[in-house]
């Protein structure tokens, strides 16, 4: 989502009708860089982030990848491509991130290449 109030305000509300546990935040918490919303336990977890160093925003949403994650109602989930993913690894420079970085270069080099996908639209 774009960094704006609006798109904050309907995530937030999203959030709440989900039943999120958002007793710390606020909508524009969802607007600072550096903030992040975390809900669920491993291996269950979902973070929303609200920036990510090393990727614009509009060409990772371009590139991203939409996944149907439940075959009866058809809901799609949309993931961050490789490369980007790649990107925010090797800016955030942690050891994981680095170490990271290192698995998802091996395995790419071990797959078969991806066919070509069409651009995803807004």
């Amino acid at each position: 989502m774009s960094p704006d109030p609006a798109n904050a305000a309907a995530l937030f509300k999203a959030l709440t009708e989900f039943g999120a546990p958002l007793e710390d935040i606020e909508p524009e918490t969802l607007l600072k860089k550096g903030e992040f919303f975390r809900m669920g336990v491993p291996p269950v977890m979902v973070d929303i982030l609200c920036d990510m160093e090393g990727v614009d925003f509009d060409e990772a949403w371009a590139r991203r990848f939409e996944v149907v994650v439940d075959k009866r109602t058809k809901l799609t989930a949309g993931f961050i491509g490789r490369e980007d993913l790649i990107a925010a690894k090797r800016a955030a420079g942690r050891p994981q991130d680095i170490a990271d970085v290192a698995a998802l270069e091996s395995a790419k080099k071990a797959a078969p290449a991806a066919p070509k996908r069409k651009p995803k639209s807004r």
